[in-house]
């Protein structure tokens, strides 16, 4: 017979293998979060009450959740398209509709990284029905600013900026007081980056302008996070530096960007170093200053090779 201590004990170690990969990025933690599953998969066909049984839906459906992250984190981007199905369905079963607006919004994000708009938008419209159904302003306000950034990157310059007030506004008026574990990590600094993400996407489909408000904005955030949000600062300070750079601030910008590359060496990240390598060719659009030359080639020996 299955118990409420075998459910809570999953809950923990995913609570563990979320906070280091905040921490270390997917690479550090993927070969955990497969044990995990390998371990509490056989629960499923473990008797137990109707309530623990829901649980432990809710349970396995965010481990499979943060599995595909780390996947898709560490590039592993089909077994991060399988983990997430196998939350979808796990997620259906508890009729746990905030988990479900929070699966398609990361799935959202790995569309929206390699550059499939499109099917991005698509998922966060659907985790944003899913959010609507539970009544999470939390998670709706998660999917409306990652629509805007989908929207800037597409070049919809009116719309993404529309959205990104409302997502501000579903912020504001979201209750905080007992978050989810998987939506814990959208915080004030958070919704910084994510504003500053999406005028950085300006910069390049509606006008160089948007630097200007950028710049602040990744500032606040890479004020605001903590040692704990290790991967989530070094991102920031990727578009921070390359904004910088975009304005002309070359010296500044480079410091930026040479404090992001140290920040990121205890981050195993796939994605993260993608990030980086629109900073390099920013960088050598400065070809006179020869530390955004240095700074762009040790970006490219970074790229190259796996974090530690």
């Amino acid at each position: 017979m299955m118990g409420l201590s075998d459910v809570t004990r999953l809950e923990q170690h995913t609570r563990a293998l979320r906070e280091m990969d905040y921490r270390h990025g997917g690479e550090s933690c993927l070969d955990r979060v497969r044990t995990q599953i390998r371990e509490n998969l056989p629960l499923l066909v473990a008797l137990a009450p109707d309530d623990v049984r829901r649980r432990l839906h809710i349970a396995l459906a965010d481990l499979r959740n943060l599995a595909g992250w780390v996947s898709f984190d560490a590039g592993q981007v089909t077994a991060a398209h399988n983990h997430f199905a196998h939350a979808l369905a796990l997620a259906g079963v508890a009729r746990d509709d905030g988990l479900l607006a929070n699966v398609c919004y990361r799935l959202g994000r790995v569309y929206l990284h390699h550059g499939n708009l499109d099917e991005a938008l698509r998922y966060f419209d659907l985790g944003r029905l899913a959010a609507a159904r539970s009544g999470d302003r939390l998670a709706a306000s998660i999917l409306t600013v990652n629509a805007a950034w989908a929207c800037a990157q597409k070049g919809a310059e009116h719309h993404a900026l529309t959205l990104l007030d409302r997502g501000r506004e579903q912020f504001g008026a979201a209750d905080r007081t007992e978050v989810a574990g998987w939506a814990m990590f959208f915080t004030e600094p958070d919704l910084s980056a994510m504003a500053g993400a999406v005028h950085s996407a300006l910069v390049d489909t509606a006008g160089l302008h948007h630097a200007r408000t950028a710049v602040p904005l990744l500032v606040t955030a890479v004020d605001g996070y903590g040692e704990d949000m290790l991967r989530s600062r070094v991102l920031s300070l990727i578009l921070l530096s390359t904004g910088q750079l975009v304005e002309g601030d070359v010296d500044v910008g480079v410091a930026t960007g040479l404090r992001a590359l140290e920040s990121a060496a205890t981050v195993g990240s796939a994605r993260m170093r993608d990030r980086f390598r629109p900073l390099a060719a920013q960088a050598r659009r400065h070809p006179s200053h020869t530390g955004a030359l240095d700074l762009a080639d040790l970006v490219d020996a970074r790229t190259t090779t796996a974090a530690p």
